[in-house]
């Protein structure tokens, strides 16, 4: 009877197996109005120049811990984002310099910017593809921070609009235009400023579903475009830069929100300045992690 009632049981559970593998998802960005997530950002990058025939290291963590609060503007979602503290640990050259929000020294000037940033917010407009619109409130925050100019120009790096765009379009890129099966795979396109253009593709696939979560895997690569170059100190500085990226993200399929990801970027290429060509390749390991608050 127990034998008989197995093989009965048997033809349901592969229907069911095929169904769900022909079912489509439809991944978006649509978090609810009114929603928030506590965000953690976790960056570990290290580079290695090439000068005069020596090599220059530097080691650079960057922690960052936010809030987005969302609401509806039209037919985008308006991204609050709240800086709740900022970490920043540099290793050049066997120095180290070491950046808090939380630090309570205001004798150590480079934590200054980071101080001034905490509880600080400023908005993106963002359509269901994950692009940004609009940015509001980013030149306003740069004001905040007191000192010389530069110290606000490299500030730009963290909060500056062009950063705040690739670090949200790199996060939320992902959505496929239409809705995807398991197995299928897409692509992007992406162009990321960091002063210079660096443009790339990234291929995603839609490995498994389990409950309300998809999880992809994602590869891709990046180059400089062939004009890149910026103009530091009167003297224009070129860049001739490619490599690849890989990683997976894990998305709550009803809001579209990326709950776990992960990215691992390699680079490599040369800077010209002042007629001398310098080699470096940098490698990054990112990871984001977001919840939703009560």
């Amino acid at each position: 009877m127990k034998k008989h009632l197995l093989w009965c049981m048997l033809p349901c559970f592969l229907l069911t197996t095929i169904v769900q593998a022909q079912k489509a998802y439809t991944l978006k960005f649509n978090p609810p109005n009114g929603s928030q997530y506590g965000v953690t950002l976790v960056s570990q990058t290290k580079m290695i120049q090439n000068i005069m025939d020596q090599n220059m290291d530097m080691n650079m963590d960057y922690n960052l811990n936010s809030t987005y609060r969302i609401s509806t503007e039209g037919n985008n979602k308006k991204l609050t984002l709240v800086y709740d503290k900022l970490d920043m640990n540099m290793q050049i050259m066997g120095q180290q310099v070491k950046m808090s929000s939380d630090d309570t020294d205001t004798s150590n000037e480079v934590s200054a910017a980071f101080r001034a940033l905490k509880g600080q917010s400023l908005s993106l407009l963002m359509n269901e593809q994950g692009k940004v619109v609009k940015i509001e409130g980013a030149r306003e925050m740069l004001d905040k921070i007191e000192g010389a100019a530069q110290q606000q120009e490299a500030m730009k790096g963290v909060v500056g609009e062009d950063a705040l765009k690739n670090m949200i379009e790199q996060s939320f890129g992902f959505y496929p235009k239409t809705p995807v099966k398991t197995g299928e795979s897409w692509t992007t396109e992406m162009s990321l400023k960091q002063p210079y253009i660096i443009l790339g593709s990234a291929t995603y696939t839609l490995v498994k579903v389990e409950g309300r979560k998809a999880f992809i895997d994602f590869t891709g690569k990046l180059a400089t475009d062939s004009s890149s170059s910026m103009t530091t100190n009167g003297i224009e500085v070129g860049f001739a830069i490619d490599g690849a990226f890989s990683g997976s993200t894990e998305v709550d399929i009803d809001t579209g929100m990326p709950l776990k990801s992960f990215i691992q970027q390699k680079m490599k290429g040369n800077i010209e300045a002042g007629g001398q060509k310098i080699p470096m390749a940098v490698n990054s390991d990112i990871t984001m992690t977001t919840v939703r608050k009560p």
